[in-house]
Formats: structure tokens, sequence, C-alpha cells
């Protein structure tokens, strides 16, 4: 069996609101291997059938290296709060800052207050600014841990 069949399927939350605030996430396996692109996408309407649609076409999108999966894994096995530096000033994590040319991304990914996971992305291209966040509930932290895990395996070829 080739590598594409061990890590084929992509990891998608939707969170719908009644509101129309809601968000979706989706983890899926670089086509290289070597890292882990997380898309979000804000609510956007309803289908004809009454669903929450999302505005897909409008994502934004971030590239999970292996250091920031680490990271990520550190907090959803408890070992930190939140993910990037930790600044002692204002006793809160940094987050994940990743710059290029077309703009930067920062990536939150921690407990919230009510101890729940939080993911929140902002994206500025320019002057224009995306955020997306959601909140992950415990089952989907526990499947997003077997996945951040199974592609480390992967992208290390530890087999």
């Amino acid at each position: 069996m080739g590598d594409e069949k061990k890590f084929s399927k992509g990891f998608v939350l939707y969170k719908a609101r009644v509101d129309g605030n809601g968000a979706a996430s989706q983890w899926n396996l670089g086509s290289d291997k070597e890292c882990v692109f997380l898309e979000m996408a804000n609510q956007k309407g309803k289908d004809d059938s009454g669903n929450a649609r999302f505005d897909w076409d409008n994502k934004i999108r971030f590239k999970l290296g292996d250091a920031d999966i680490g990271e990520i894994l550190s907090v959803l096995v408890g070992l930190q709060s939140a993910v990037g530096p930790f600044d002692s000033a204002s006793k809160k994590h940094k987050g994940l800052f990743h710059s290029n040319q077309n703009g930067n991304a920062i990536l939150y990914f921690g407990k919230d207050d009510n101890g729940r996971f939080r993911i929140y992305l902002s994206v500025k291209r320019g002057d224009t600014k995306t955020v997306v966040q959601h909140t992950l509930s415990k089952g989907e932290a526990c499947f997003l841990s077997t996945l951040l895990r199974r592609a480390i395996e992967v992208m290390y070829l530890w087999d």
C-alpha cells in the first residue's frame, strides 16, 4: 500500500451557528507529505435545503510544519495551555506567526477560560484581514490529535 492510502482523507469540522457566525476548518496532509494544511472558512448563509454553507471560495490557509504540529499536540496532550512562545508580561502565549511575500498569518490554538479548545486564525494580505475561529469538542480534539500524530509518522516515513 502506497503512502497515499495511509493518509488520504482530510478532517473537516463544521461549526454552524443559528446566527450565521459559524466557521469550519479542514486539515489535510500536503501533497508533498511534508506538512499539514489547515484551511478555514466562515459560515455564509444557507443552501436551498436550509443547511449552513461555508465560504470555501474565500478560505484562509495556514501551512503547519513539524514544529507547528508539535505545538498543537503539546496543547492537545496538556503540556501547555496554548501554542507559541509564552509572554511573561501578558501571561499569554503569542500563537504561531507565519509571514511570506503575500502577507502574514497568526494561529492561536489553546484552551479558553471555560476549558474548551479554541482555534483562531487571522490572515492579513495587504489591507485585508480575515479572521476565522471556532471551538472543538473533546472528541474532536482527540481525533485531531490522532490525525496530527499520524501526519508526523507519514512526514518522517515512520512505518
